[in-house]
Protein backbone atom coordinates (compact mmCIF):
# COMPACT_ATOMS: atom_id res chain seq x y z
CA UNK A 1 0.00 0.00 0.00
CA UNK A 2 1.64 3.64 -1.08
CA UNK A 3 1.26 5.62 2.08
CA UNK A 4 1.08 9.51 2.44
CA UNK A 5 4.84 11.16 3.54
CA UNK A 6 4.22 13.07 6.76
CA UNK A 7 3.96 17.34 5.50
CA UNK A 8 3.65 18.69 9.13
CA UNK A 9 6.26 17.88 12.57
CA UNK A 10 4.61 19.17 15.06
CA UNK A 11 7.79 19.55 17.06
CA UNK A 12 8.85 22.33 14.73
CA UNK A 13 5.76 23.21 13.01
CA UNK A 14 4.63 24.90 15.67
CA UNK A 15 5.96 27.77 18.00
CA UNK A 16 5.37 26.04 21.49
CA UNK A 17 7.28 29.41 23.27
CA UNK A 18 4.60 31.63 21.97
CA UNK A 19 2.70 32.29 24.89
CA UNK A 20 -0.89 30.76 24.75
CA UNK A 21 -3.78 33.28 24.01
CA UNK A 22 -6.10 33.63 27.11
CA UNK A 23 -8.12 35.98 25.48
CA UNK A 24 -9.29 33.80 22.61
CA UNK A 25 -11.40 30.80 22.40
CA UNK A 26 -9.51 27.19 22.21
CA UNK A 27 -12.47 25.80 20.21
CA UNK A 28 -15.55 27.13 19.10
CA UNK A 29 -18.16 28.43 21.58
CA UNK A 30 -21.17 26.29 20.28
CA UNK A 31 -19.31 23.31 20.71
CA UNK A 32 -18.54 23.98 24.20
CA UNK A 33 -21.16 21.60 26.17
CA UNK A 34 -23.53 24.17 27.79
CA UNK A 35 -23.19 26.79 24.87
CA UNK A 36 -26.74 28.50 24.92
CA UNK A 37 -27.82 27.36 28.47
CA UNK A 38 -28.31 29.48 31.45
CA UNK A 39 -24.99 28.59 32.98
CA UNK A 40 -23.54 29.48 29.89
CA UNK A 41 -25.12 32.86 29.62
CA UNK A 42 -24.00 33.60 33.59
CA UNK A 43 -20.31 32.96 33.11
CA UNK A 44 -19.56 36.00 31.49
CA UNK A 45 -16.50 35.98 28.21
CA UNK A 46 -13.87 35.69 30.41
CA UNK A 47 -15.19 32.34 31.99
CA UNK A 48 -16.33 31.14 28.23
CA UNK A 49 -13.24 31.13 27.15
CA UNK A 50 -12.05 29.51 30.40
CA UNK A 51 -14.19 26.98 30.35
CA UNK A 52 -14.26 26.14 26.41
CA UNK A 53 -10.17 25.95 27.59
CA UNK A 54 -10.80 23.28 30.26
CA UNK A 55 -13.23 21.05 27.70
CA UNK A 56 -10.40 21.11 24.81
CA UNK A 57 -7.85 20.19 27.58
CA UNK A 58 -10.03 17.15 28.60
CA UNK A 59 -10.32 15.63 24.84
CA UNK A 60 -7.32 16.70 24.42
CA UNK A 61 -5.78 14.21 27.22
CA UNK A 62 -8.01 11.41 26.46
CA UNK A 63 -7.40 11.43 23.05
CA UNK A 64 -3.70 11.16 23.95
CA UNK A 65 -4.18 8.44 26.47
CA UNK A 66 -6.22 6.31 24.22
CA UNK A 67 -4.34 6.74 21.18
CA UNK A 68 -1.22 5.72 23.12
CA UNK A 69 -2.94 2.83 23.87
CA UNK A 70 -3.84 1.71 20.60
CA UNK A 71 -0.71 2.11 19.16
CA UNK A 72 0.46 -0.74 21.30
CA UNK A 73 -1.66 -2.64 18.59
CA UNK A 74 0.49 -1.69 15.90
CA UNK A 75 3.58 -2.79 17.78
CA UNK A 76 1.84 -6.17 18.36
CA UNK A 77 1.30 -6.92 14.83
CA UNK A 78 4.88 -6.42 14.44
CA UNK A 79 6.16 -8.67 16.77
CA UNK A 80 3.64 -10.90 14.68
CA UNK A 81 4.23 -10.38 11.39
CA UNK A 82 7.90 -10.06 11.18
CA UNK A 83 9.79 -6.50 10.52
CA UNK A 84 10.19 -7.63 6.87
CA UNK A 85 6.63 -8.12 5.88
CA UNK A 86 4.37 -4.99 4.12
CA UNK A 87 2.15 -5.25 7.05
CA UNK A 88 4.84 -4.69 9.79
CA UNK A 89 6.16 -1.50 7.93
CA UNK A 90 2.56 -0.39 7.48
CA UNK A 91 2.34 -0.90 11.60
CA UNK A 92 5.46 0.76 12.00
CA UNK A 93 4.66 4.16 10.15
CA UNK A 94 0.74 4.07 12.02
CA UNK A 95 3.16 3.65 15.24
CA UNK A 96 5.10 7.30 13.87
CA UNK A 97 1.87 8.70 13.55
CA UNK A 98 -0.19 7.50 16.35
CA UNK A 99 3.08 8.45 18.74
CA UNK A 100 2.83 12.53 16.85
CA UNK A 101 -0.83 12.11 17.96
CA UNK A 102 0.09 11.52 21.26
CA UNK A 103 2.74 14.21 20.96
CA UNK A 104 0.83 17.01 19.75
CA UNK A 105 -2.53 16.44 22.05
CA UNK A 106 0.16 16.76 24.78
CA UNK A 107 1.96 19.37 24.24
CA UNK A 108 -1.06 21.52 23.18
CA UNK A 109 -1.83 20.23 27.08
CA UNK A 110 1.48 21.92 28.43
CA UNK A 111 1.20 24.74 26.50
CA UNK A 112 -2.39 25.30 27.79
CA UNK A 113 -1.19 25.61 31.71
CA UNK A 114 -4.09 23.16 32.41
CA UNK A 115 -2.88 19.78 34.20
CA UNK A 116 -4.20 17.27 32.14
CA UNK A 117 -7.26 15.47 32.70
CA UNK A 118 -7.07 11.63 33.89
CA UNK A 119 -9.67 9.14 33.21
CA UNK A 120 -11.79 8.31 36.09
CA UNK A 121 -10.48 4.83 38.09
CA UNK A 122 -13.15 2.25 37.00
CA UNK A 123 -12.31 3.83 32.86
CA UNK A 124 -8.97 3.83 33.25
CA UNK A 125 -9.48 0.13 34.57
CA UNK A 126 -11.96 -0.52 31.52
CA UNK A 127 -9.26 1.21 28.82
CA UNK A 128 -6.40 -0.52 30.25
CA UNK A 129 -8.11 -3.74 28.20
CA UNK A 130 -7.42 -2.46 25.19
CA UNK A 131 -4.14 -3.67 25.20
CA UNK A 132 -5.70 -6.89 25.21
CA UNK A 133 -8.06 -5.98 22.31
CA UNK A 134 -7.48 -8.73 19.48
CA UNK A 135 -5.87 -7.71 16.55
CA UNK A 136 -8.26 -7.13 13.41
CA UNK A 137 -11.57 -4.90 13.08
CA UNK A 138 -12.20 -3.96 16.23
CA UNK A 139 -8.69 -2.67 16.93
CA UNK A 140 -8.48 -0.62 13.43
CA UNK A 141 -11.96 0.40 14.06
CA UNK A 142 -11.35 1.69 17.73
CA UNK A 143 -8.92 4.00 15.71
CA UNK A 144 -11.24 5.48 13.85
CA UNK A 145 -13.32 6.12 17.20
CA UNK A 146 -10.88 7.73 19.12
CA UNK A 147 -9.00 10.04 16.63
CA UNK A 148 -11.67 10.68 14.18
CA UNK A 149 -13.99 12.06 16.25
CA UNK A 150 -11.55 14.11 17.94
CA UNK A 151 -10.91 15.53 14.64
CA UNK A 152 -14.09 16.41 13.87
CA UNK A 153 -14.46 17.87 16.71
CA UNK A 154 -12.05 19.99 16.16
CA UNK A 155 -12.10 20.35 12.43
CA UNK A 156 -13.86 23.76 12.25
CA UNK A 157 -10.84 25.89 14.12
CA UNK A 158 -8.37 25.74 11.51
CA UNK A 159 -9.60 28.46 9.86
CA UNK A 160 -10.74 30.41 11.99
CA UNK A 161 -8.92 33.55 13.50
CA UNK A 162 -11.53 33.92 17.02
CA UNK A 163 -9.13 30.47 18.28
CA UNK A 164 -6.16 30.19 19.87
CA UNK A 165 -2.81 29.77 17.34
CA UNK A 166 -1.33 26.88 19.13
CA UNK A 167 -4.92 25.10 18.36
CA UNK A 168 -5.32 26.31 14.69
CA UNK A 169 -2.17 24.84 13.69
CA UNK A 170 -2.05 21.49 15.63
CA UNK A 171 -5.43 20.92 14.24
CA UNK A 172 -4.54 21.20 10.40
CA UNK A 173 -1.09 19.41 11.27
CA UNK A 174 -3.35 16.73 12.57
CA UNK A 175 -5.98 16.42 10.05
CA UNK A 176 -3.40 16.66 7.20
CA UNK A 177 -1.74 13.75 8.42
CA UNK A 178 -5.04 12.03 9.29
CA UNK A 179 -6.09 11.49 5.85
CA UNK A 180 -3.22 9.12 5.38
CA UNK A 181 -3.95 7.30 8.65
CA UNK A 182 -7.89 6.57 8.68
CA UNK A 183 -7.85 5.68 5.15
CA UNK A 184 -4.98 2.87 6.55
CA UNK A 185 -7.60 2.41 9.42
CA UNK A 186 -10.58 1.96 6.75
CA UNK A 187 -8.93 -0.23 4.81
CA UNK A 188 -7.44 -2.45 7.30
CA UNK A 189 -11.32 -2.65 8.94
CA UNK A 190 -12.23 -4.38 5.37
CA UNK A 191 -9.27 -6.79 4.89
CA UNK A 192 -10.30 -7.74 8.38
CA UNK A 193 -13.38 -8.61 7.88
CA UNK A 194 -13.49 -10.23 4.52
CA UNK A 195 -10.90 -12.61 5.96
CA UNK A 196 -13.15 -13.58 8.75
CA UNK A 197 -15.42 -15.94 9.46
CA UNK A 198 -19.28 -15.20 10.46
CA UNK A 199 -18.23 -16.39 14.19
CA UNK A 200 -15.43 -14.06 14.05
CA UNK A 201 -17.13 -11.14 12.71
CA UNK A 202 -20.01 -10.96 14.76
CA UNK A 203 -17.34 -10.81 18.08
CA UNK A 204 -15.54 -7.96 16.77
CA UNK A 205 -19.08 -6.44 16.11
CA UNK A 206 -19.77 -6.89 19.52
CA UNK A 207 -16.54 -5.83 20.83
CA UNK A 208 -16.41 -2.56 19.08
CA UNK A 209 -19.96 -1.70 20.46
CA UNK A 210 -18.93 -2.49 24.20
CA UNK A 211 -15.61 0.05 23.45
CA UNK A 212 -17.66 2.96 21.53
CA UNK A 213 -20.30 2.81 25.13
CA UNK A 214 -16.95 3.68 27.35
CA UNK A 215 -14.66 5.67 24.73
CA UNK A 216 -17.34 8.23 23.57
CA UNK A 217 -18.10 8.93 26.61
CA UNK A 218 -15.30 10.32 27.60
CA UNK A 219 -14.18 13.14 26.28
CA UNK A 220 -15.40 16.25 28.50
CA UNK A 221 -14.90 15.85 32.35
CA UNK A 222 -17.41 17.10 34.68
CA UNK A 223 -14.88 18.37 36.97
CA UNK A 224 -14.04 20.77 33.71
CA UNK A 225 -17.09 22.88 35.45
CA UNK A 226 -15.21 23.61 38.74
CA UNK A 227 -12.23 25.82 37.47
CA UNK A 228 -15.61 28.53 36.33
CA UNK A 229 -16.86 27.88 39.65
CA UNK A 230 -19.94 25.55 38.88
CA UNK A 231 -20.68 22.38 40.39
CA UNK A 232 -19.69 19.28 38.39
CA UNK A 233 -23.64 17.88 38.87
CA UNK A 234 -25.29 21.28 37.82
CA UNK A 235 -22.92 21.70 34.64
CA UNK A 236 -23.23 17.86 33.65
CA UNK A 237 -27.31 18.22 33.13
CA UNK A 238 -26.86 21.99 31.47
CA UNK A 239 -24.68 20.13 28.83
CA UNK A 240 -26.43 16.94 28.67
CA UNK A 241 -28.15 17.86 25.37
CA UNK A 242 -25.22 19.30 24.17
CA UNK A 243 -22.73 16.62 24.82
CA UNK A 244 -25.33 14.21 23.46
CA UNK A 245 -25.38 16.18 20.21
CA UNK A 246 -21.94 16.71 19.96
CA UNK A 247 -21.16 13.05 20.50
CA UNK A 248 -23.28 12.27 17.65
CA UNK A 249 -22.13 14.58 14.88
CA UNK A 250 -18.53 14.00 15.58
CA UNK A 251 -18.77 10.51 15.25
CA UNK A 252 -20.99 10.64 12.71
CA UNK A 253 -18.45 9.80 9.69
CA UNK A 254 -17.27 6.83 11.66
CA UNK A 255 -20.49 5.40 12.43
CA UNK A 256 -22.01 5.74 8.65
CA UNK A 257 -18.48 3.86 7.36
CA UNK A 258 -18.54 1.52 9.73
CA UNK A 259 -22.66 0.74 9.23
CA UNK A 260 -21.43 0.59 5.07
CA UNK A 261 -18.61 -2.14 5.99
CA UNK A 262 -21.77 -4.81 8.17
CA UNK A 263 -20.05 -3.51 11.87
CA UNK A 264 -23.08 -2.44 12.60
CA UNK A 265 -24.88 -5.47 11.79
CA UNK A 266 -26.69 -7.94 14.27
CA UNK A 267 -29.18 -7.34 16.97
CA UNK A 268 -27.05 -7.35 19.75
CA UNK A 269 -24.34 -4.87 18.19
CA UNK A 270 -27.31 -2.92 17.36
CA UNK A 271 -28.90 -2.43 20.59
CA UNK A 272 -25.18 -1.65 22.38
CA UNK A 273 -24.35 1.42 19.22
CA UNK A 274 -28.01 3.13 19.99
CA UNK A 275 -26.98 2.73 23.54
CA UNK A 276 -23.35 4.48 22.88
CA UNK A 277 -25.77 7.47 21.78
CA UNK A 278 -24.16 7.66 18.50
CA UNK A 279 -26.20 5.39 16.10
CA UNK A 280 -29.27 6.11 14.83
CA UNK A 281 -32.75 4.56 16.16
CA UNK A 282 -34.40 2.02 13.62
CA UNK A 283 -37.20 4.43 12.69
CA UNK A 284 -34.76 6.57 11.39
CA UNK A 285 -33.55 4.39 8.84
CA UNK A 286 -37.10 3.60 7.45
Amino acid sequence: MSRQEVVYDPDVDIDWNAPWRHDLFAMSPDRVTVYGSRVWSRLGDERQRELALQEAVSRWSVAAYLSAMLTADHLRQVALTGLNSTAARDSLHEVGGGARSVTTFGKLVRASGITPYRLPTGSATAVKLLAFLPLGAASNAATLLVEQTVSTAFEDVIGDETIEPHVRQAMKIHAAESVSRFGYARDQVRRSLAASGPVRRAYHRVLLALLANAVLRLTVSPQVYRAVGVSPVRGYLSGRRNRHAARRRDAEPVVEFLSGVGMLDGALTGVLWRMSGVAPEPEENR
